[in-house]
């Protein structure tokens, strides 16, 4: 008897009113300000659209679950709603779809105190990972290739973090302290930033609230869950290198016009020579999001935990080994979807 294939679903939502018309091309006759509010008066049970459903290397399935709300939306005060919008959905895809596993995607993982609130809730039965362990390690190896390229010393750089204190700018700064000259950890909750100050090994860091100390970063990571651009470019660093892995992107994507020397990198990009879920994710073919990439590995692996909260940095090396194993590593360089010319890094 054929043994059962696992499944696992992938939560997502919108990115942008782009990606709300493209999905439902009616709703671009209407306002923007409407159509968001169409989406808060939703029932929780009508909230959500199974948007992709594809095989995985042949050993599982997957399905692409969207959640019909902004990232405003998901960042708003309002959590109740997008709690029970995003546990709607969740109990769709374990109790009607037959999923054992389930990935937290976009600002779904934030706006469940990283996978917490469903992980400590009685009707949920799924394995739930945020997919931030793979996403901070292929974060690091971004800011590796990247130097590497450009024919840099590591260790002679100053790197900054912004959103320094969520669970991957966290785990970026505890593995890059020994590894560079000096680090900036930028946040926003100066209790945050205390507890992270704690946690951080040796003296070669500050932590502060100030933006503006990224003007000192040769390499700046930036992972936040904020809905907005919040990089103003003209006070980067010549020449710097900023690696994005905030989804919406942190960066105006008219950047170019302003700073031209600056290289832009689309963070947390895996190459997948052998996974196809369609153009929902609306990234470059063949390319994946490593959130969705550690889900994808799990569900291969069996591996039948929850990994939420903070990252634990032998579970990120696991994520790196079961990369290697699938044939998964970072994708080559893009800038909102655009490829980097290697001459940007001469």
């Amino acid at each position: 008897m054929e043994k059962k294939k696992n499944k696992l679903v992938i939560l997502a939502h919108f990115i942008d009113d782009r990606s709300v018309y493209r999905a439902i091309p009616i709703l671009k006759y209407l306002p923007f300000s409407l159509v968001e509010k169409i989406f808060w008066y939703l029932p929780a049970r009508w909230s959500y659209v199974v948007a992709s459903h594809f095989d995985i290397i042949g050993q599982a399935e997957a399905y692409i679950v969207g959640i019909a709300l902004t990232p405003k939306q998901m960042n708003s005060p309002r959590k109740d709603i997008v709690r029970k919008k995003i546990l709607a959905a969740t109990l769709y895809a374990q109790n009607k779809l037959g999923c054992d596993f389930l990935m937290l995607g976009g600002l779904t993982a934030p706006a469940t105190s990283a996978g917490l609130f469903l992980t400590e809730h009685a009707q949920v039965k799924l394995n739930v990972t945020t997919g931030n362990a793979y996403t901070a390690a292929i974060t690091l190896h971004s800011v590796y290739k990247a130097v590497e390229m450009a024919k840099l010393n590591l260790s002679e750089l100053t790197v900054a973090v912004i959103g320094a204190t969520g669970t991957i700018g966290e785990a970026v700064s505890r593995v890059l302290e020994d590894q560079v000259k000096d680090l900036i950890l930028v946040g926003i909750d100066q209790e945050k930033l205390n507890r992270l100050n704690s946690k951080m090994l040796k003296d070669n860091h500050i932590t502060t609230k100030n933006l503006g100390e990224i003007a000192k970063a040769d390499i700046v990571v930036t992972a936040t869950s904020h809905p907005d651009a919040l990089i103003d470019p003209k006070i980067l660093k010549r020449k710097s290198i900023v690696i994005d892995v905030a989804e919406p992107s942190d960066m105006p994507k008219d950047f170019e016009l302003q700073r031209p020397d600056v290289i832009n990198i689309d963070g947390g990009r895996v190459k997948w020579p052998n996974v196809d879920p369609g153009p929902i994710l609306g990234i470059t073919k063949n390319v994946g999001f490593a959130c969705i990439t550690e889900g994808l590995m799990q569900t291969l692996e069996d591996d039948r935990q929850h990994h939420v909260g903070s990252i634990d940095l032998d579970y990120l090396k696991k994520t790196e080994e079961w990369g290697k194993k699938y044939g998964w590593g970072v994708a080559d360089f893009t800038s909102f979807d655009k490829p980097v010319p290697l001459s940007k890094f001469e």
